[in-house]
Parts: structure tokens; C-alpha cells; sequence
């Protein structure tokens, strides 16, 4: 609690790619008071935490020390509609580009820009050329039978350029001004050498710089692992693609927690079975489970907090509203639908479904200490397991 007793807001940005978009809608409801999870009041966010997509995000905001948070938020929405979304009048999206596609499928905007576009065309050809050397050779002097051989030099990330992301990163965020945002900071990132989450501070992405966003949102197979003082980090969503629990470390005691997945069970089935819908699946089911999990700490984490080695008993009452999409946003396919139709859907539909949240219907939750803690034996609203979750509309107090 602040010192005058309101409770302290976090947004909790999940990752997701180009469902990063449904992030903005939900937040410009939020901010326009537009919300009944809030009462219908405009927030005051002070804690903001990201992984992957919901990293640049959640820096973004916090890199933003003179805006309001409805400010704030329409900058992201102006950078998402222009810069991010792939536009007539710029030459592919904001986030990745694959290499080797003249003018990148015949893009009205890359025909604008031909000098541009025939630059990258230049650039991938070397690469592709220095990629298939290096591949040829270890190729020749591996001793793996030949099929293993072949295997081994698949590699789908040499297909894509992570350039456009880079850019984004380096051209819309000031991370000279983070330390002064008087906001808190916590972005994940996944440790591709040892398999561990690493958590940036806001001081760790103000010295890091872009490396550590870039670290956050580098999914595994698509864009290589970025390095961070030396050592390879990866998608921070391999490891907890919603960081609930660092808003709570932070001293949040009301959290909008916004998902970018659906119900496991409405994901449809593919007609032909593939590859990438069964990955997307599997995806969902593991931040289902960490989800769940992490829900589960927040309630002990409302019931007792950590003094030393040592728990004690708290009075910290703890409420985390959930948004998540009512439609669907493409499957697996969407994650990397930077199209502006896509883009602008998302956000439409992020502002609709905040507009119109119900906390039953979405699983918010109130998580409160014991009573003997309290004082109080008849506190409702108390959280005793997994399936135990309740919270009235606008409670957010």
C-alpha cells in the first residue's frame, strides 16, 4: 500500500508475438477508465513487468516519465499502428523480415523504397552464402551417419532477420530516462546456457541497454539467442511467459494480469495435423500450468512474507484481474501476423474485452491472510485452492 493506503497497480504483460497488440487495447481501456475491473477509475500503475513481446511492452510504459498512463499508451498504440504493423508505406513489419524475398512479396511499401530493399536482398545473399560454407564444411567433417548430418544443418532462424526488431527497439525507447520513471521494472529473459530464468531490473535494462528487451523477445528457432554479459539469453517465455510474481515481489497489491493465449480448450484442432499447432499447444498448456502455479504463490505469497530465512504472517491482501481474449487471434499463425488489419483487430478487440470485463467469468481473484491475521473470521472472498477464486467487478481497492 502507498502511505496514503491505496493500493499499488501492476500490469503483468504476457508474451505472445504479434498478439502483443491485444496488450495495447486492453491497457487504453484500462487508462480511459472504460473498465469495470477498476470501478470505471483511471489506474495508477506503478509496477510493470513483461516477457517477450509484453518486455518491450512494459519498457516502453515505464520509459515514459513525464506521460500519463493514457498518454503513455497512446504513444505505444501510435508505434504499433506505424511503426510495428506491416503498412502500405513501409517495406515489411516492424519485428522481423525474411531473408532472401525480393522486396519482401512485392510489398507496395519496399517498392517505395527499392534502394532499401535491394540493400537487404545484398545482405542476405552474404549470408547466405557465409551460411552455407560453414554449414558445407561441418557437413564434411562430421562423423554422424548421413541423415543426422542433414538434420543437424537445418536451421529455420538463418531464414529470418531479427534487423527490424533491433531497430524498433534502439528508435522507440529511451533507456536514459528509465532510472528517473519513478515506475518499477522487471522484464524475463531465459538462460540458454544453463535452462534458468534470469529477471532484469529496471536498473539491469537501463545499463544493458536494448540487449536486454531483445533477450526477452528472442523466441528459440526464430531469432538466435541475444548475448548479456557474455552468455546467450532466449525467449523469457520458455521460463514464465507471465510474470505474476515479480509484480508481487514488487509490491503490487492489485494486478491486471493480461494473457495473450486462449482456454487450452478453445483451440480448435487443425483439419491436417502440423507441426506448429501442435508446438502452439503444447505452449499453451505449459503457461497454463506455470500460470496456475504462480497463482497458487501469490496466494501463500498474501498469507505470509519473507523477513530473512524466515516467513511471517501478513495482512497484505492480494487482487490480480485477468483479461484474456474472447476471439480467436490466428492460432499459432498469429504470432506472427504483424499485418495491420491483425494488429488493428487485436486492439479493437483488447479494448472491447476490457470494456466489458467480468471478473467472475475471467477467473479474477481475491487472495487474502488468514483471518487471525486480519482480525477479521468472515473476510469474503478468501482463496483456499486452485479452484477457489473470486472477486467482485470493480473491486479494485
Amino acid at each position: 500500500m502507498r502511505s496514503d493506503g491505496r493500493p499499488v497497480e501492476a500490469l503483468v504483460l504476457s508474451g505472445g508475438g504479434a498478439k502483443g497488440a491485444y496488450e495495447v487495447g486492453v491497457m487504453k481501456a484500462l487508462f480511459a477508465g472504460a473498465s469495470p475491473s477498476t470501478g470505471f477509475r483511471v489506474p495508477t500503475v506503478e509496477v510493470f513487468t513483461g516477457t517477450s513481446v509484453g518486455a518491450y511492452n512494459a519498457t516502453f510504459l515505464a520509459a515514459q516519465p513525464g506521460a500519463s498512463g493514457a498518454a503513455a499508451v497512446a504513444s505505444l498504440d501510435q508505434v504499433w499502428r506505424e511503426r510495428i504493423a506491416n503498412t502500405p508505406a513501409q517495406c515489411g513489419n516492424g519485428i522481423y523480415r525474411v531473408r532472401g524475398l525480393p522486396f519482401q512479396g512485392l510489398s507496395p511499401g519496399c517498392l517505395l523504397h527499392p534502394l532499401e530493399a535491394l540493400r537487404e536482398l545484398a545482405q542476405d545473399g552474404a549470408f547466405a552464402a557465409g551460411f552455407t560454407l560453414t554449414r558445407s564444411l561441418d557437413v564434411a567433417v562430421s562423423c554422424l551417419p548421413p541423415l543426422a548430418r542433414v538434420v543437424e544443418t537445418i536451421d529455420l532462424s538463418a531464414l529470418v532477420s531479427a534487423e527490424p526488431m533491433d531497430s524498433l527497439v534502439h528508435e522507440t525507447i529511451d533507456f536514459s530516462v528509465l532510472l528517473a520513471s519513478g515506475k518499477a521494472l522487471t522484464i524475463a529473459a531465459s538462460n540458454w546456457a544453463e535452462g534458468t530464468l534470469r529477471l532484469f531490473s529496471k536498473a539491469d535494462v537501463a545499463a544493458i541497454g536494448p540487449a536486454a528487451v531483445l533477450a526477452s523477445a528472442a523466441i528459440p528457432g526464430m531469432f538466435p539467442p541475444v548475448e548479456v554479459e557474455g552468455v546467450p539469453y532466449v525467449d523469457g517465455g520458455v521460463l514464465m511467459n507471465t510474470p505474476l510474481l515479480p509484480a508481487i515481489r514488487a509490491g503490487a497489491d492489485v494486478l491486471h494480469v493480461i494473457y495473450l493465449d486462449p482456454f487450452v480448450d478453445r483451440i480448435p484442432f487443425p483439419a491436417l495435423p502440423n507441426t506448429l499447432a501442435t508446438l502452439y499447444r503444447l505452449w499453451a498448456i505449459l503457461v497454463r500450468t506455470n500460470v496456475d502455479r504462480d497463482i497458487g504463490e501469490a496466494d501463500r505469497r498474501s498469507r505470509a512474507v519473507v523477513a530473512g530465512s524466515q516467513e511471517r504472517l501478513s495482512n497484505r491482501v492480494l487482487v490480480i484481474h485477468r483479461y484474456r481474449p474472447s476471439a480467436g487471434l490466428g492460432g499459432a499463425g498469429g504470432l506472427l501476423d504483424f499485418s495491420a488489419a491483425a494488429v488493428d483487430f487485436a486492439i479493437d478487440l483488447g479494448y472491447r474485452d476490457a470494456a466489458a470485463h467480468d471478473c467472475k467469468a475471467a477467473g479474477c481473484s481475491v487472495h487474502t491472510p488468514p483471518a487471525s491475521s486480519t482480525g477479521d473470521s468472515g473476510r469474503g472472498g478468501r482463496m483456499r485452492g486452485a479452484g477457489d477464486r473470486w472477486v467482485s467487478p470493480g473491486s479494485g481497492r
